[in-house]
């Protein structure tokens, strides 16, 4: 139900006023009335991805909503992702070595099997496993000079990791992909020593398409880590400053026409009684040829996995990828409708919820993928005679808790067993709504949320606070107002 939606888009807007400050060259006294750094001298352009705020990903898919990719419906109701035959963890241990500054790390490691490199689980805060020093700051950026977009040079740690996998033999003819669920700040990978991809964004995943880097056998990743990012700058949250490939690691084989990212409305009437169910799936075709006779088909279950639906909702492939927009208007959201009868409603003292599962089928009625994910109904609205809380038309009051990722001896690499106890803390303590301060969490965490009926308000990872805001709308060069 809380379907993970990107908040890249968010992060764009304030990347713009970080491309802002580097015109501006930032000449601004900090918070905390640190002077302005002394900007730097004009040189031959030869920026790192790290510092140019125009870019913050190099060969990234685009981000969607959380589901894992089977090969019957059976299997995705039950969304089993390990059992799934296309899913791999990463995580484990792998290869690693640390510097205190970039330009100390080894030269071109990506370009060979390392060998006689300690070894660092992952996921991990570096800091946390003996590398480096964890560090504290409410709203002060924890490194000087601040002069974005430019990082500092002379203490900004580098952790360079690497490790191994094979590929199944299944997977030969599928489209397969490699997620990062959260690395801080920002990172370039490579596979069999070609250059993969770059992103930034501490605690949104990104993930790469590998599929034409793979060979037979042994396949090698390589991943390079910079503390201190210009992403960074957008990143100073009152927290424990720690750094590394803090999130899970896996990869995903899906066929090469995919059911791409799904998107869903569930809207009560006016009664709160009946609800119209609206899906919008995306398709991507990988194959390099046209694709005939495909179509996507949607199911609801229940709790008890009956099907709500009598039939199938159906849509060929042809008409979702050649959908026509309009020069001057929208396209209708739904491209799969149904009327919901009386369906149970999701609240925080009842989270009821149903499952819907999208399969991608052939002419013969094969099906090639099936992905699913939990859906609630409920509805959310403000009294307009006094503003209140309605949830289902119920006057609702929020009774919340911030919540950052934080464990005493891990730092940030949260494992799924930490998020479960929060939630379970939280709710045993009547709580009904959790603040995720001051970035997403983990996707697990959302699916928690839905279960356990506890309200979510997310929050983009973006906080500039050591920076200020006064001067942020005023034209480079004029004084601040």
């Amino acid at each position: 139900m809380t379907q993970k939606i990107s908040l890249k888009v968010y992060r764009s807007f304030f990347i713009s006023i970080i491309s802002a400050l580097a015109i501006s060259k930032a000449e601004a006294q900090l918070v905390d009335k640190t002077p302005a750094a002394v900007p730097s001298a004009p040189a031959i352009y030869q920026t790192e991805p790290y510092e140019d705020p125009l870019v913050s990903g190099i060969n990234r898919d685009l981000s969607r909503a959380t589901a894992y990719s089977f090969s019957s419906v059976a299997d995705a109701l039950k969304g089993d992702r390990e059992k799934s035959g296309r899913y791999i963890s990463l995580n484990g241990n792998w290869d690693f070595s640390f510097a205190l500054k970039p330009g100390d790390e080894p030269k071109d490691f990506y370009k060979q099997k390392v060998s006689g490199w300690k070894q660092i689980p992952v996921p991990s805060s570096w800091e946390m496993q003996g590398y480096d020093k964890p560090i504290y700051k409410s709203a002060v950026y924890p490194f000087r000079p601040v002069n974005p977009p430019l990082v500092p040079k002379d203490y900004n740690g580098v952790g360079c990791y690497q490790r191994s996998f094979t590929v199944p033999a299944d997977w030969r003819d599928k489209n397969i992909t490699l997620h990062f669920g959260g690395v801080s700040s920002a990172y370039k990978v490579w596979v069999n020593g070609k250059f993969l991809g770059y992103a930034e964004d501490s605690f949104l995943p990104s993930e790469f398409n590998i599929t034409p880097y793979l060979k037979d056998g042994e396949n090698i990743v390589s991943v390079w880590v910079i503390r201190w990012s210009d992403g960074s700058f957008l990143e100073d949250q009152d927290q424990w400053r720690l750094s590394g490939i803090h999130r899970e690691v896996f990869l995903m084989a899906e066929p090469k026409l995919r059911i791409a990212d799904f998107f869903y409305q569930a809207k009560l009437d006016k009664e709160y009684k009946d609800a119209v169910l609206s899906i919008r799936p995306r398709l991507e075709n990988l194959t390099g040829k046209e694709v005939p006779g495909y179509k996507v088909k949607a199911q609801l279950f229940d709790a008890a996995n009956k099907s709500i639906l009598k039939e199938d909702l159906s849509i060929s492939a042809n008409a979702i990828i050649n959908e026509i927009h309009p020069r001057l208007d929208r396209v209708k959201f739904g491209l799969l409708e149904a009327k919901i009868t009386d369906p149970l409603k999701w609240s925080t003292e009842t989270p009821h919820l149903y499952t819907l599962v999208l399969s991608l089928e052939d002419s013969t009625g094969k099906v090639w993928e099936a992905k699913s994910c939990k859906l609630g109904f409920r509805s959310i609205e403000f009294r307009q005679s006094d503003s209140k809380l309605l949830i289902n038309g119920k006057e609702t009051y929020l009774y919340g808790v911030n919540r950052p990722d934080h464990h005493p001896t891990r730092g940030k690499a949260l494992t799924r067993e930490d998020i479960l106890q929060d939630i379970t803390t939280i709710k045993q303590f009547n709580f009904n709504t959790v603040r995720l301060s001051h970035y997403p969490s983990d996707p697990y965490l959302l699916d928690l949320c839905d279960q356990y009926g506890i309200m979510v308000i997310d929050e983009a990872n973006h906080e500039t606070h050591g920076l200020g805001g006064s001067w942020i709308m005023i034209p480079a060069g004029q004084p601040p107002m």
